[in-house]
């Protein structure tokens, strides 16, 4: 690469280990290999990025610089997840539409998921019976749930005590009808932390041409780590992956374009791949599914 008035070489000395990079970090076809901040925490992890070549951007004016970093500051306070108190009838609930019950009772953090059946406004909300594993579980008249529903990319909670529990015809519960619920909208550049196994093909038709596993997922796109090198940038891969969420599971296949290659290291220290990509179309089931992947995420950071 010929160097231009935006790149300039790094030298191994201006990286110390165990300090946050001061700069990004590029390699000699300007693929983004470290973000600013990231920590070098290696000697091996050191030569394995000289050897490619470094490159950072040219300081610019101080102007500039702040600027950067006043746009930056935006995106992450934007990045931050917002609550709204709606009225149950926005959320708009389907028959067929999953909701997730979780007892309020100290101790129980189980999650299950039921199906809308109706609604009875402003009475009763009817929802199937939960069951796991083809069991059905056992709700007592009174209990209290915490519930929780998706709207587009909103997820909503709302109390709801369980007014009549019914075996006949079939199983099913009547909730209370709720006043209000509480809605967090999911940004698509909300990720969580995962460790999925993912199959990567050039294409749609070809055959699995290369694997590796998604360390941190969202509703747009995720990061994969790799052995292997899995494409350029700007190109189109097919991913097939499989999401698990308690008793939840959707099989993902999608399109993917990368947007950044760098080098990181894995859970064992030794470096691999990183492939930043952005997912294609996603089915609504999809989109729920990791919505509720992220979501429970937030809930653990906001605990």
């Amino acid at each position: 690469m010929a160097l231009d008035d935006f790149l300039v070489p790094v030298r191994k000395a201006e990286i110390e280990l165990g300090k946050p990079l001061p700069f990004a970090v590029y390699d000699a076809d300007r693929n983004l290999l470290l973000n600013r901040g990231v920590v070098v925490t290696s000697e091996h992890q050191l030569e394995e990025l000289t050897r490619r070549g470094l490159f950072r951007e040219r300081e610019r004016n101080t102007a500039s610089v702040a600027a950067a970093r006043e746009t930056a500051e935006s995106e992450r306070t934007s990045a931050k997840p917002t609550e709204e108190s709606l009225s149950f009838e926005a959320i708009k609930l389907m028959p067929g539409d999953a909701l997730q019950l979780q007892p309020l009772l100290e101790g129980q953090t189980e999650r299950y998921t039921v199906r809308v059946i109706g609604i009875m406004r402003p009475k009763s909300v009817l929802v199937t019976a939960p069951v796991v594993e083809g069991k059905l579980i056992f709700v007592r008249d009174g209990q209290t749930y915490l519930v929780r529903a998706f709207s587009g990319l909103n997820v909503c909670a709302f109390k709801a005590r369980v007014l009549k529990a019914q075996l006949q015809p079939f199983p099913y519960l009547h909730l209370s009808y709720p006043d209000s619920v509480q809605a967090m909208r999911i940004r698509k550049n909300m990720r969580a932390p995962v460790s999925i196994i993912v199959a990567v093909q050039d294409s749609e038709e070809a055959r699995q041409s290369g694997a590796g596993r998604i360390v941190d997922l969202s509703v747009g796109g995720a990061k994969l780590l790799s052995p292997g090198a899995l494409g350029v940038k700007d190109q189109t891969l097919w991913l097939s992956f499989k999401v698990n969420l308690g008793d939840m599971e959707e099989y993902v296949r999608t399109p993917a374009v990368i947007r950044s290659i760098g080098v990181e290291e894995d859970e064992q220290g030794k470096p691999m791949n990183a492939f930043g990509v952005q997912f294609g179309a996603l089915s609504q089931s999809q989109r729920l599914i990791i919505m509720n992947l992220v979501y429970q995420h937030l809930l653990k950071d906001n605990a």
